[in-house]
């Protein structure tokens, strides 16, 4: 027999036969509502007042509105040319309910029984994968995105959301074991649709790229997930990102085979320094040459200081993300005006920028870290944001005793 389909994931829709309806009819909220959660709640009978609660949130509803409501809803059942479309919503004793008797087919029921088949022990992996992609292409989105307002729908949105995650992260975890890396780069950029700060999205789908040889859209994806970590969220991405973007840099650009020779590997090195003005880069970048550094100024002697430029309000207090995200980027093109091509500079937190300045003296630096705050205030003089710099010599690291040893055999 012929079943009505129900979809609830992305939208909500209704089918029988070749026949299709959906909530897209912006005029007709209030029947869609209803009909939305009659079926969430079809196993029990709805009291009149709950309906008209639900409906009538601001008062004015009455027992005739919801009537006619339900007219509506039958009407929209006889547009798809169900049988005996009046029988599927039954009143009763002051009471509404969907009638269980009506062979139907919901998108959420076959989605939840999917996500247990994936998540299920003891199941060949063969099978708990097929149950992913089962699950993952059920997905089209949150539940009933249109009723996202309402309190009843917020904690199912939740619970779907949440076992659709939980749902990705096993199979991209299947994927992996067998380098299947196009699937998990698919599934990785449609599962960030869905929640872009999850981190673990963003880490697969990186390296996914990277496996495939694909470093241009690796380091793309990579700069945009920093860019949303920071901005939104205020934080540095999570640590085990810092070894994928090594990668990158050691994928990007370079032909497959073949050898080069010293001035191209140094065309290829420099081609993305054209700009004056101060090194900005990623902060994993910065500790690099940190340590770089460190290692080098103990054995040259020369000074090389570690400056901070920390922006804060006025009154001392922590700045708002939204302030700090109309404003960094601007500090960030001050700094690079300001300081030379020898220094480094790196975005350290969302209200802080790390700096490497080579010089003689901390009064230099000191006045290097003025020449960024005077630049800052002479363009933004109604910025609320106060910047406050601080510097300090680069801890340095000596050369282990071994190693002095090993050189002064070599002489």
């Amino acid at each position: 027999m012929e079943k009505l389909r129900i979809c609830m994931l992305g939208g909500c829709s209704l089918s029988y036969g070749d026949r299709t309806v959906d909530d897209s009819r912006q005029h007709a909220r209030k029947p869609w509502l209803l009909l939305e959660y009659l079926v969430t709640f079809r196993n029990r009978e709805i009291p009149l007042e709950e309906l008209v609660d639900l409906l009538y949130p601001e008062g004015g509803g009455s027992g005739g509105a919801l009537k006619t409501l339900v007219y509506r809803v039958r009407s929209l059942l006889e547009e798809l040319g169900t049988p005996d479309s009046r029988e599927i919503i039954v009143v009763s004793r002051g009471s509404y309910a969907w009638n269980t008797g009506t062979p139907l087919e919901l998108d959420t029921d076959r989605f939840e029984l999917a996500c247990q088949r994936a998540a299920g022990a003891g199941t060949l992996p063969a099978e708990r994968l097929a149950a992913c992609r089962e699950a993952v292409g059920l997905y089209r989105g949150d539940f009933l995105p249109r009723a996202a307002g309402e309190r009843w729908a917020a904690p199912l949105a939740a619970y779907y959301r949440n076992l659709y995650k939980h749902t990705v992260r096993v199979a991209l975890e299947l994927l992996a074991a067998g380098e299947q890396w196009e699937e998990t780069a698919e599934i990785c950029a449609a599962a960030i649709a869905v929640d872009g700060y999850e981190e673990a999205f963003h880490f697969h789908l990186i390296r996914a790229l990277i496996r495939l040889g694909r470093a241009g859209e690796a380091s793309e994806r990579y700069k945009r997930m920093y860019s949303l970590f920071y901005s939104e969220l205020g934080a540095a991405p999570p640590a085990e990102m810092a070894s994928l973007y090594r990668e990158i840099h050691r994928l990007g650009g370079r032909e497959e085979g073949g050898e080069e020779d010293l001035a191209a590997i140094s065309q290829f090195l420099l081609r993305d320094d054209r700009a004056g003005g101060a090194f900005l880069c990623e902060l994993e970048v910065f500790k690099d040459i940190y340590c770089l550094e460190a290692r080098s100024a103990a054995r040259s002697q020369r000074g090389v200081y570690l400056g901070l430029l920390s922006a804060v309000m006025r009154d001392g207090s922590p700045p708002p993300l939204k302030l700090l995200n109309n404003y960094m980027d601007r500090l960030a093109d001050c700094i690079r005006g300001s300081l030379r091509r020898g220094d480094v500079a790196a975005k350290y937190s969302a209200a802080q920028y790390v700096l490497l300045l080579p010089t003689s003296s901390a009064e230099n630096g000191r006045l290097a870290l003025e020449r960024i705050v005077s630049r800052f205030v002479e363009r933004y003089p109604r910025c609320p944001l106060l910047l406050r710099p601080s510097i300090r010599p680069v801890d340095t690291i000596p050369e282990p005793p071994y190693q002095i040893r090993r050189k002064h055999e070599r002489i």
